[in-house]
């Protein structure tokens, strides 16, 4: 079988070498075509303006210098891989792409992408114990080899499987439900004042910056924000069929999921009852 892989934590990652090592000893024709550097959260995003560069680092190896998405719309639809692939591959990406997680995923992004082109896209995540803790990439790895050909009839344009493996697996796996996470994450904030500095000795006016509290800064200042990622969302409502769920219990858990976004049937009803009304 032909195999693209790709991903959203680049080409260097672990998670998408193990992916390759396991379906090529498997005896699968694997090909690479990942980002040049880190992209996740990248979502759908692609690259419309300026040029994308897809390098060529090996035999049957490509890193892209765009978004997960811009791998599989310039590789493939470009032409840039000489291949057409059985099966697109995204992943294993570190960390969980996991209930709402899907809308910010890279990972979900490039599978998608495929989908839409045609391909049977498959999308593999794994959150590990440790930086040194392979094992939860080598059970979503061999999770893959072992049910590719049952998984494939479930993909379509329409529909791609999102598979996440939790860091102790309990060698079972569930259908995941989607859920909505209440994320958890904290912004920092630091702001600088920017005030105009005369260098009397060098004739030279500057800008200075100082600390300044973020409620004072003033025009021409600026505020600097970060995400602390460090504390991992929680379900918004308890459902222990969701993916969530199911991964805090140690099952793998496989998912399929709408590649288009899909219009809410109640929502419709009640506002063709509005609209009528109103005529």
């Amino acid at each position: 079988m032909i195999i693209l892989l790709t991903n959203d934590d680049g080409y260097q990652a672990r998670g998408i070498k193990i992916l390759e090592e396991v379906l090529h000893k498997a005896g699968h024709d694997v090909w690479v075509c990942a980002p040049s550097d880190q992209r996740s959260a990248q979502s759908h995003a692609m690259t419309l303006k300026g040029k994308v560069r897809i390098h060529r680092y090996g035999d049957r190896h490509y890193h892209c210098s765009g978004s997960p998405a811009d791998c599989i719309l310039y590789g493939l639809g470009g032409n840039s891989i000489p291949v057409h692939p059985d099966v697109v591959i995204s992943g294993i990406n570190h960390g969980y792409n996991a209930s709402t997680d899907i809308l910010y995923s890279g990972t979900v992004g490039a599978a998608s992408e495929g989908a839409l082109r045609g391909y049977p896209s498959i999308a593999v995540s794994a959150r590990s114990a440790g930086e040194d803790d392979l094992g939860p990439f080598y059970t979503g790895a061999e999770f893959i080899r072992d049910n590719m050909e049952a998984l494939l009839p479930i993909c379509s344009t329409d529909v791609l499987v999102n598979i996440n493996v939790p860091p102790r697996p309990n060698g079972k796996w569930r259908v995941g439900k989607i859920g909505q996470l209440q994320y958890l994450d904290v912004v920092e904030k630091n702001a600088s004042q920017q005030n105009t500095n005369f260098d009397a000795a060098h004739t030279q006016i500057g800008l200075a910056y100082s600390d300044a509290p973020f409620d004072e800064v003033k025009v021409g200042g600026e505020v600097s924000l970060s995400l602390n990622t460090e504390v991992f969302p929680e379900l918004r409502e308890k459902m222990g069929e969701a993916d969530f769920a199911l991964l805090e219990e140690g099952f793998i858990s496989v998912s399929p999921i709408k590649v288009n976004p899909v219009v809410d049937e109640e929502s419709c009803a009640a506002l063709e009852k509005i609209l009528g009304e109103g005529r």
